[in-house]
């Protein structure tokens, strides 16, 4: 399982698209809640559902020793590997220069290795993040998620009742980028 060491890019919304989004008037704007807590709870929400890098960020994963050349990231849409070590015995990474190459595959990436796959369990850092150009239906996804999170901030709301959209209509959305189960 890859883990995020850190974002690295800008956040995927504006405070104005958001304000444009949940149809708010410059008084109205709660700017560290927008920034704060909706962009990147929306953002996380987004990354969980979808398997797949949305804001720009740097990920590790390790590949025991029976991961093949050629096999899947743990998370889609990335863009660069960074660096390929080999974890030693005693814990400790030696950098590996061997040839590589990243095929991007849509939804998800496979790294291969041009002279095979490298002994040892394998440390592999890389880059990843979505294109908002490419896939817009994903922005929509976003925006509309925050408008939701903005009107309706708390996890109850008594005396209302609230309906969703069709799960089939918002994740479809996502379909472009979403990472197929493995098992």
């Amino acid at each position: 399982m890859a883990r995020r060491i850190a974002y690295i890019g800008e956040p995927v919304l504006t405070l104005e698209q958001v304000a444009y989004q949940c149809r708010l008037e410059p008084e109205d704007l709660q700017q560290d809640l927008i920034t704060g807590v909706i962009i990147p709870g929306v953002t996380h929400q987004c990354e969980q559902r979808s398997g797949a890098a949305i804001r720009l960020a740097t990920y590790e994963e390790e590949w025991p020793e029976d991961y093949p050349s050629g096999h899947y990231l743990d998370v889609g849409q990335a863009r660069e590997v960074l660096a390929v070590e080999r974890v030693e015995p005693d814990g400790t990474a030696m950098a590996l220069t061997v040839p590589f190459n990243l095929r991007r595959l849509g939804r998800e990436a496979r790294l291969y290795f041009s002279d095979g796959r490298p002994h040892g369990v394998l440390r592999i850092r890389y880059s990843a993040g979505v294109d908002l150009e490419t896939h817009p239906s994903v922005r929509l996804w976003l925006l509309m998620q925050c408008g939701t999170a903005h009107e309706f901030r708390e996890t109850l709301v008594a005396g209302t009742i609230l309906a969703e959209l069709p799960p089939t209509h918002l994740d479809g959305l996502l379909a472009e980028i979403t990472v197929p189960p493995r098992f």
